[in-house]
């Protein structure tokens, strides 16, 4: 099967957030099985600082954004079996050092969707599925389907995938004239253009990332507004979770971490990556239970529940705590406030370092997830690759990938609580404090978690049978 992604963002090429490890992982699992996978993306100013010796140009021309005409580059290569094309233009992506943010963010992607279809009908055979995700490319189905500039690709089938509907890509009417195509009501929600809703009613088949987010799609309370468009496609509608890629995240191998460890050695070994885990942040204590997080610090990540309820467990002397991220200042201020108050149980750092975050992962006993939403979550699967258990908020993809403890039965891959109150989330760490005291169950439940199998090969799968069932449609 000939497979193209299309996406604004995948490792190791350039990374915000989630969107990039699934476009760095699920295009490699498909061509390791045998399909002709590509991947489209725009050449980012960090792709032409790292990859610029390895690009080849197979591609110039032009395409029209609002009576002018832009120059379109095509680079490629060909990354871990999967060709890699690069929509290059420098005022939209080789100038700017950040992915999202600027104030022509609807012209920028509406160019990207224009490139992308040049590619597709100049560069790339003909293929049989376009796999496109978030609202940065949902101009591309509605072009591709209404668009006589791209009629001869009409028989492509398009999958949409959301990966978080908070982002939507609302631009306001005035962009219309950017964007080199007619005006349908299908462009627009709210009286504003919306990229996201634009992709979910013009492509032939929507998914999102995990089957417990696309119920919660169904309320308005998750859905940011879009849940009745989505109810009008709920039949071509679909949730695949997401995995992790095991080459990546393995503790046998990890060069981060202090010790390498497999589900035979994982007590020395996380016992020895504790301990400096500890030791690198200042902390007193190795007995106490040791939870960490790496996490974007927004509310929305659960940090005004982790506010109510850290602070008194670690001055009660139940836990040690550690937190890697950054995001919303009161937060920041808060647990720098915590961490100078009480430094010998508790640890700060504000940023990002992929080393630090394996150490985590690999250092910690508990790792907390208490996301007021979450479409899947990766970090609670590599958490559980490296034998740390979760404590999660029922939600999303968390609540289809965390067994929940159960003290009868000793089933379970971590701990889970129901409603997104501070209560619950207490109780919820209070039960997983009281089986790490439990030594031979907590160790059960770690080797558990740590045979688990989050790789994309069963997500992959699933994919492919979606594939062809859409490639059956008319």
């Amino acid at each position: 099967m000939k497979i193209t992604f299309v996406g604004s963002e995948a490792t190791p090429f350039a990374k915000t957030g989630g969107l990039a490890d699934v476009l760095g992982s699920l295009p490699k699992t498909l061509a390791d099985m045998g399909h002709d996978v590509s991947l489209i993306m725009p050449k980012h100013q960090a792709i032409k600082d790292n990859f610029e010796s390895e690009l080849t140009t197979v591609y110039t021309g032009t395409t029209r954004v609002h009576h002018e005409d832009k120059y379109i580059g095509i680079q490629t290569f060909t990354h871990e079996k999967v060709k890699v094309y690069f929509i290059d233009n420098e005022y939209y992506f080789g100038l700017r050092p950040h992915l999202y943010g600027d104030y022509d963010d609807g012209e920028r992607y509406g160019y990207f969707a224009h490139a992308t279809l040049n590619a597709l009908m100049h560069v790339l055979p003909p293929q049989d599925i376009l796999h496109l995700n978030d609202w940065q490319t949902g101009l591309i189905a509605y072009l591709l389907k209404y668009d006589a500039k791209y009629a001869n690709l009409a028989p492509l089938k398009t999958l949409f995938t959301i990966h978080n509907i908070a982002y939507q890509g609302r631009f306001s009417k005035a962009l219309m004239s950017h964007l080199n195509t007619d005006y349908s009501d299908l462009l627009e929600f709210d009286d504003v253009i919306n990229f996201l809703k634009t992709g979910i009613m013009t492509a032939d088949q929507v998914t999102t990332v995990s089957p417990t987010y696309k119920e919660n799609l169904k309320h308005a309370y998750f859905a940011y507004g879009m849940q009745g468009v989505l109810k009008m496609r709920e039949s071509s509608f679909s949730g695949i979770i997401n995995g992790i890629d095991p080459e990546t995240f393995d503790p046998s191998r990890d060069d981060a971490l202090e010790k390498t460890y497999t589900t035979q050695t994982f007590v020395s070994g996380k016992k020895a990556n504790k301990k400096a885990l500890m030791n690198q942040f200042g902390l007193k204590n190795p007995q106490l239970p040791l939870v960490g997080m790496v996490s974007r610090i927004t509310e929305s990540k659960g940090f005004s529940l982790v506010a109510d309820v850290i602070p008194s467990m670690v001055e009660k002397g139940l836990i040690n705590f550690v937190l890697l991220g950054s995001g919303d200042p009161y937060y920041e201020d808060t647990f720098q406030y915590l961490h100078d108050s009480n430094p010998d149980h508790l640890g700060v750092y504000f940023g990002y370092s992929d080393g630090l975050a394996r150490q985590v992962y690999a250092g910690a006993d508990l790792f907390l997830m208490p996301s007021r939403f979450e479409p899947c979550g990766l970090s609670q699967l590599i958490a559980m690759r490296y034998g740390t258990l979760p404590v999660v908020h029922k939600t999303g993809g968390l609540k289809d990938t965390v067994e929940p403890f159960n003290e009868y039965t000793l089933e379970g891959t971590g701990f889970g609580f129901d409603t997104f109150d501070s209560d619950d989330l207490k109780q919820a760490l209070l039960l997983a404090i009281s089986v790490h005291g439990e030594s031979d169950t907590f160790k059960m439940l770690q080797k558990r978690a740590m045979e688990q199998d989050f790789s994309w090969t069963q997500s992959a799968n699933d994919y492919i049978t979606l594939y062809q069932e859409v490639m059956k449609r008319g």
